[in-house]
């Protein structure tokens, strides 16, 4: 007998839902390790990150296969990274400390000129509204940037979409352009897994981490999970208490996990809306990254660090991500998270001190813009 739309049948339950929701996650990372794979055999740098992301991102546009990847299976990836990226520290990594603040000062320029250079961009070449500029331009610190922006009369599924595309491209892009201009280190040699205290001393280890991420959560300190399982894994290891590092197939897996974090941004958007916002997005992420690029480069000349390492701490995508990026390349990962860090405590400080500025600026225009926009 037919059911009507009050009665439950056996595929209607928790169960059902629960069943559902298995399925979209099983099918999000069979096709984030598909595409990881295929990066992976063909050489790519960062290949199970930018891989897992790019075919995540490919399957969501446009489409309605259900993507999913759970909070805590974030958290878990995260932690496992930020664990290994800790391990990596070393006397090298201590001593560059001292031109840290240097490079810090170096960053807060490049901050300001590639947020003033882009957000000139899209409100001059592209018409959009001063403020969704502004706000568009701002690197990384997605969720923040998003809570002050919606205070203003302000485009937000346009800045949601252009801050999203913009850390797309810099993960698909920045790997490959270091590739060809930067000597980096071996393709596996952050993958490689050290036998260290064995498998207890990992499994300590990763307490420890854990411990350190759920802190850094509780306090509501950026980058929670990937910094905070970071310091206490560079402390351990800085005074010679820890040793050991994840077998490399964790590390992949959390590689993967945050590639297709990324790639699943996309789920739901209309092949048409992102064919307009993809023009001004690429614009703006050229022009950041020629800016941030000279910035690097005239540090490495006055410093002596590493043009690459320099480039992606000064590069505007998220924290997260670009430390994650770093690792992967076998660059210095602490140095950079350090970097980004500032960056974000930075922005979360002086957006607030220019946005009454512009939040009430061109409202009608912003109106117009969002009309346009649907």
């Amino acid at each position: 007998m037919p059911r009507d739309g009050t009665e439950r049948g056996i595929g209607d339950g928790p169960l059902a839902a629960l069943g559902q929701s298995t399925a979209s996650v099983a099918s999000t990372l069979a096709i984030g390790a598909a595409g990881g794979a295929l990066f992976a055999w063909a050489g790519m740098p960062a290949a199970w990150l930018a891989g897992a992301m790019i075919a995540v991102a490919a399957s969501a546009i446009g489409t309605r296969v259900p993507l999913l990847v759970p909070a805590w299976m974030r958290e878990v990836a995260f932690v496992l990274i930020g664990m290994s990226i800790g391990a990596g520290v070393t006397p090298d990594t201590l001593w560059l400390m001292h031109t840290w603040p240097l490079s810090i000062a170096l960053l807060a320029v490049s901050i300001a000129a590639t947020v003033a250079a882009s957000s000139v961009y899209l409100e001059r070449v592209h018409r959009w509204d001063r403020a969704t500029a502004r706000f568009s331009a701002i690197p990384g610190a997605l969720a923040a940037v998003l809570a002050m922006a919606a205070r203003g009369g302000v485009d937000l599924p346009r800045v949601a979409l252009a801050q999203s595309l913009r850390l797309f491209i810099l993960v698909a892009v920045m790997p490959l352009i270091l590739r060809m201009t930067t000597p980096l280190p071996a393709p596996d040699a952050p993958l490689a897994a050290a036998d260290g205290d064995g498998i207890l001393g990992v499994v300590a280890l990763l307490a420890a981490s854990g411990a350190g991420a759920y802190l850094f959560h509780r306090f509501r300190l950026p980058g929670d999970a990937l910094l905070g399982a970071m310091l206490v894994s560079s402390v351990l290891h800085g005074a010679d208490l820890a040793h050991g590092q994840l077998p490399s197939g964790l590390l992949v897996a959390g590689f993967l996990v945050a590639g297709a974090v990324i790639g699943a941004r996309f789920r739901g958007v209309p092949i048409a809306t992102l064919r307009r916002a993809l023009g001004p997005a690429v614009g703006s992420v050229a022009i950041a990254l020629c800016l941030s690029a000279a910035f690097a480069g005239a540090g490495a000349a006055w410093l002596g660090v590493p043009f690459g390492q320099l480039w992606i701490a000064y590069a505007p995508g998220g924290l997260e991500a670009m430390t994650i990026v770093a690792f992967a390349l076998g660059l210095d990962a602490a140095f950079i998270g350090t970097h980004h860090v500032v960056r974000f405590l930075g922005i979360g400080v002086l957006t607030p001190v220019w946005q009454p500025r512009i939040g009430g600026l061109d409202k009608e225009r912003a109106k117009e813009t969002v009309t346009r926009s649907k």
